[in-house]
């Protein structure tokens, strides 16, 4: 199996080297883990049949499954990124037969599982000898494979070319301002296309440390901040209203500078605590899996705003309306579209991909806003997440969500259809982390919402079921409300 070094098809990629990684309190330095990926090379290479189109992994947030994604990524193959979570092992469509998972050492139960799952997983040996890593050259691969949440049938592999991540890069780097050796906070989950890019790669890019989390865990989040100075942290809403709520050690750790908030809603309440407690504005910022990073709002503390989510990157254009060509003017509601220089290659395992068209380049999303005069974007929900009750009316879910949002204590809603003798009624599942009466939020709910909007079910959890990406599970919320 040749190195990406190795393949004329490509032109010779940048120089790159793995970000040393504070973990649990250990300190992994670059070079470590760039003898660690060299050193599993040969058992790659004899792993991988010469006939192999694909590699693949089980990514999880480790110094090790960074090693692993090192040592792959200096190969001339596509390197499919599988979560740890089996739930997201099967896809539309499925991984080619006999293409090889390798699971990182001390994963011997995830073995077991790939194998269960129909994968053909290969387990890298403990004893490992140190490779030569300075003839090796890192991100060399022509791409990676990542999911979609699945939050609406099966994930959808996405597949991404690698020049299309480090131009993404940089234009977080841009946004963010960030200077060489800004050291990155990682506490999404690096099999993802947010973290993979505004944690792993970015820190790559930037020869940055990265403080790296197993998990999201309010309490390793603070100790870790304690232990330096971190300039960039991508979160998702939860992430960060968790950190606005919970008790903090003396003395209080400092915030990272830049705080990208993505993939959910951001809460006004969490958007002040937040700035109150730290001194920090949170960013909201929109992206999908198919694209990364597509808006972010950059404007000074003063001006940023928790119910928009900012003005396109650099390099990105965004238009609203049925059709792009034609787009609404300022302030209507319609269809989201972007242009993007670092769009996915399409939907499958290459080189087998299936791209959306669109007119004139233009990308069409599910999701429902307006862009104001200054061209700042305002989310309104998803447009395949609206339905119709049994007496007719529309509902746009995210109306009803933000009226439930508002109520102190709650930290995620998910509106959905609920069965009733009479046909689909409004529901609601609330994520509370004390004890809120339900007929107090419908009580809530009724000074803000007209009547045909009130949701007739409200049910509260401590937390809600989660898709392997962190999103909310709306098929688990559907079946928790029948």
């Amino acid at each position: 199996m040749p190195t990406g070094a190795d393949s004329a098809s490509s032109a010779p990629p940048p120089v790159l080297r793995p970000p040393p990684i504070v973990f649990n309190g250990r300190r992994w330095p670059s070079d470590e883990l760039a003898a660690i990926a060299a050193g599993w090379l040969d058992y790659l290479h004899a792993s991988i049949p010469r006939t192999a189109g694909l590699t693949a992994m089980l990514m999880s947030n480790h110094p090790h499954a960074v090693a692993l994604f090192f040592a792959l990524s200096s190969l001339s193959l596509p390197v499919v990124i599988f979560p740890a979570d089996a739930r997201a092992w099967r896809s539309s469509p499925s991984l080619p037969a006999g293409t090889p998972v390798f699971v990182p050492p001390g994963r011997s139960a995830l073995v077991a599982a790939g194998t269960a799952a129909g994968l053909s997983t290969f387990a890298l040996p403990d004893e490992r000898p140190a490779g030569a890593a300075g003839a090796v050259w890192f991100l060399a691969c022509p791409g990676f494979v990542n999911f979609t949440s699945g939050s609406t049938g099966l994930p959808k592999p996405v597949y991404i070319a690698t020049r299309s991540f480090l131009v993404q890069t940089a234009a977080v780097i841009e946004a963010g301002r960030l200077a060489p050796g800004a050291p990155v906070v990682g506490s999404l989950q690096l099999s993802t296309h947010y973290g993979l890019g505004q944690a792993l790669i970015l820190s790559t890019v930037l020869g940055s440390p990265l403080g790296l989390l197993e998990r999201f865990d309010h309490r390793s989040l603070l100790r870790l901040l304690a232990t330096g100075s971190y300039a960039y942290w991508a979160a998702t809403p939860s992430m960060a209203d968790v950190l606005a709520r919970a008790p903090l050690p003396a003395p209080r750790p400092d915030a990272p500078a830049i705080c990208h908030i993505s993939a959910g809603r951001l809460s006004a309440r969490t958007f002040h605590a937040f700035a109150e407690r730290f001194g920090v504005t949170l960013r909201p910022s929109y992206g999908q899996t198919e694209n990364g990073f597509i808006t972010v709002d950059t404007a000074a503390p003063a001006q940023v705003r928790s119910d928009r989510v900012g003005q396109p990157a650099p390099g990105i254009e965004v238009r609203i309306g049925d059709d792009p060509l034609d787009p609404h003017p300022a302030g209507r509601l319609g269809r989201v579209w972007f242009k993007s220089p670092w769009y996915m290659e399409g939907y499958g395992f290459p080189p087998n991909l299936a791209l959306p068209g669109g007119p004139d380049g233009w990308r069409p999303t599910a999701d429902v806003g307006s862009l104001d005069e200054a061209g700042y974007l305002a989310l309104a929900g998803r447009a395949d997440d609206c339905f119709k009750t049994a007496q007719g009316h529309l509902v746009n879910p995210s109306l009803i969500a933000d009226a439930l949002a508002s109520h102190p204590g709650v930290t995620d809603v998910v509106v959905i259809p609920a069965r009733s003798p009479s046909g689909p009624v409004i529901g609601a599942m609330v994520e509370s982390a004390r004890a809120i009466d339900a007929h107090e939020l419908r009580t809530a709910a009724a000074r803000a919402l007209p009547p045909w909007l009130q949701p007739e079910i409200v049910v509260v959890t401590r937390r809600l079921p989660r898709l392997a990406g962190g999103k909310a599970d709306r098929a688990a919320c559907h079946a928790l409300l029948l």
